[in-house]
């Protein structure tokens, strides 16, 4: 159980450090004078969005098998 334990860390080590770094990507965003860097930056945000929720759905799912 504790290389269990061990995943849930990582996983929420990783997914945090996605969710600290989205709001920074939205300040560049909301701050940028140029559209192809707005266009750019929103991809940014998006991709890493994507990437991140992944591991989301891993910590919830290794929690609940932790719990139980």
């Amino acid at each position: 159980m504790l290389w269990m334990k061990s995943l849930h860390i990582i996983f929420v080590v990783c997914w945090f450090a996605g969710l600290f770094y989205l709001p920074r990507i939205f300040v560049y965003y909301a701050s940028s004078q140029h559209e192809e860097t707005k266009l750019q930056l929103a991809t940014m945000a998006r991709k890493l969005y994507r990437f991140v929720t992944p591991f989301m759905i891993i910590v919830v799912i290794i929690g609940f098998i932790m719990i139980y």
